[in-house]
């Protein structure tokens, strides 16, 4: 999938190499309908992708929920969204779950995707702008001309934007630098950028780690919600289509069992990603994410982000977000949302 990418300042190959990191513990093939209308999950792999080290993947095994499912499931573990959008465009990957901007970005470039549902982050989560420890600056009218080491296509790129237009800056006037979260942290380290945008579990490791600061939580900003989704393709193979219907009420009450379980959670991440136990208390402390099913106000502001791209020049044109959600998801979420709530859900 070939992207516009925004105007940046490319720093010396020679400290650093730019790295997707791409995991893949599996990529099975689905077998669809039968041609009799009849479904068969058994019949069914679903692979299941995460943007980062604490998300869907770890969720689904930490509550239990990814246990004897009548279908198979396999798990596929990226960086970013970028990448993970370009393995669900290819047909790598059947169900996702994280920021909305680079599946915005890959709807731009006519990725057949679908949006399921929407997730919504109730406390101030570990979305930031991150300085070095004893980084004079405070501000980020500081920020002017200096490096910034950015993930594109992230939540945190349209975070980030929005929050320089706040600051009185543009785009232009600092050098962004895209760069995967590993490389960021690096970067920011070896004072090769002078800030780094990122993410949990990545900015609680950076914060007890490094001890770096946050010069500016991003929540705040503005923070649209993000998004279970699933390619076009899945949806059309109507056992696919069944065994995503039970996926997705399984996610919603893993996500549940998180909410419930704060300790168990962080020691899960802690085991399941290799991320230090402190790190992963500090993410826990400060998310709760829900899902709900998509609504009007939840497109306008999918819109309102993807038409802001636009007018930046960073995407050729704006998709009709309305157009990629499957409707017909929004009273399984909400079933599977207030039976979760009334504490029916997970294990």
């Amino acid at each position: 999938m070939k992207l516009r990418r925004p105007d940046h300042h490319a720093l010396s190959a020679a400290v650093f190499t730019v790295a997707t990191a791409l995991v893949l513990t599996g990529c099975g093939s689905a077998t669809g309908s039968d041609g009799s209308g009849k479904t068969d999950p058994s019949e069914v792999t679903l692979v299941v992708g995460t943007p980062n080290r604490a998300g869907l993947h770890r969720a689904l095994l930490a509550s239990g929920e990814g246990e004897n499912t009548p279908y198979k499931i396999k798990y596929a573990d990226f960086d970013s969204t970028q990448p993970l959008t370009e393995a669900l465009r290819t047909g790598r990957v059947d169900i996702a779950a994280g920021g909305e901007t680079g599946v915005l970005f890959a709807m731009a470039n006519r990725s057949e995707i679908k949006v399921l549902a929407a997730t919504r982050e109730s406390r101030l989560g570990g979305s930031a702008i991150l300085v070095r420890k004893g980084s004079p600056i405070r501000d980020l009218a500081q920020l002017k001309g200096k490096t910034i080491a950015l993930p594109y296509y992230t939540h945190q790129h349209y975070q980030l934007a929005v929050a320089l237009k706040r600051a009185g800056l543009s785009w232009h006037d600092v050098k962004v630098v895209n760069l995967d979260t590993a490389a960021g942290s690096a970067a920011l380290n070896g004072k090769h950028a002078d800030a780094f945008v990122v993410w949990d579990p990545n900015t609680a490791i950076a914060q007890t780690q490094q001890h770096a600061r946050v010069l500016k939580p991003l929540k705040p900003v503005i923070d649209p919600p993000g998004m279970l989704y699933a390619p076009s393709a899945a949806l059309d193979d109507p056992s696919k289509k069944a065994a995503l219907r039970d996926l997705t009420r399984r996610v919603i009450r893993a996500n549940a069992w998180v909410n419930k379980h704060p300790e168990e959670w962080a020691k899960s991440i802690s085991r399941l990603s290799g991320i230090p136990l402190a790190a992963a208390r500090l993410q826990v402390s400060r998310s709760r994410s829900m899902y709900e099913p998509v609504d009007k106000p939840t497109v306008a502001a999918w819109q309102k982000e993807v038409d802001y791209f636009k007018d930046l020049g960073q995407i050729p044109s704006a998709p009709v977000v309305k157009d990629s959600v499957q409707w017909d998801f929004a009273p399984v979420v909400e079933k599977a949302a207030a039976a979760s709530d009334a504490g029916q859900g997970g294990r």
